[in-house]
């Protein structure tokens, strides 16, 4: 054998050896893989919320997946499994082991779990996987898995305004400065002069003289002593009907 051949067979092994290898790096560049949806959140602490666990086939046939999910500063709250495939070891949240199986094999991306949990303390969280393994049909076609991260962010302290019913405080006044008001001085009295008053002259009904005259001059006539009878009966007539009517309102 000469040394052309000799070379050239040297030549054609290093480039298939390197064929090789760049094709099982690429193979293994292109694995299948776990994921965590969604890859990052901002919650506040103490909230609940929900993220789901599946995997990336990227052209590999999955048959089964397997893994452990961890936690951290998250509470799981509840894991359920999807309808469509076959759990042979379901995860709890006291043992999040999982084998989960595919039926017929796919070589889609699938969801697998969906899982609930609530954020912890302020600061960073996330969720993953241990000791995945991703088979295809006997062999295995990936083990990389993908966090999901999030930020939790302290609960906000509420501002509580001041209460309009609170008192105000009351500002103590200041007594104002009394001014001394002088005495009025009272003006004596002075007693009224009084004036004397004169009784009043008692007045002695008289009666009338000229009807006094006629009656008593004895030298009247006839006629008018007969003319003045039928007056002064007349008169104490009425006289006596004005009292009867006022006897008989007071009655009433």
């Amino acid at each position: 054998m000469n040394t052309k051949n000799i070379k050239t067979k040297i030549i054609l092994s290093a480039i298939i050896f390197l064929s090789v290898v760049g094709f099982i790096g690429i193979a293994d560049a292109i694995g299948a893989s776990l994921y965590v949806s969604p890859a990052s959140l901002t919650k506040i602490a103490g909230n609940t919320f929900s993220v789901s666990v599946g995997f990336n086939a990227s052209g590999s046939k999955v048959c089964a997946v397997e893994g452990t999910l961890v936690f951290s500063n998250l509470s799981c709250q509840s894991i359920t499994v999807a309808g469509d495939v076959m759990a042979q070891s379901s995860p709890t949240c006291s043992n999040s082991h999982f084998l989960i199986g595919i039926p017929s094999c796919t070589i889609l991306d699938k969801i697998l779990l969906t899982v609930s949990v609530r954020a912890g303390n302020a600061g960073a969280a996330s969720i993953g996987a241990t000791g995945v393994d991703i088979i295809g049909e006997g062999v295995s076609v990936g083990s990389a898995s993908i966090n999901g991260n999030y930020t939790i962010n302290a609960i906000a302290t509420p501002i509580i305004p001041p209460s309009s019913s609170a008192p105000a405080e009351k500002t103590p006044a200041t007594p104002a400065e009394e001014t001394p008001v002088a005495p009025e001085e009272e003006a004596p009295l002075t007693p009224a002069e009084e004036t004397p008053v004169a009784p009043a002259e008692e007045t002695t009904p008289t009666s009338s003289p000229a009807l006094f005259d006629i009656l008593t001059q004895p030298e009247a006539k006839q006629s008018q002593r007969n003319l003045l009878i039928p007056i002064l009966f007349g008169v104490g007539i009425f006289m006596l009907v004005i009292a009867g009517y006022i006897i008989y309102r007071k009655r009433m």
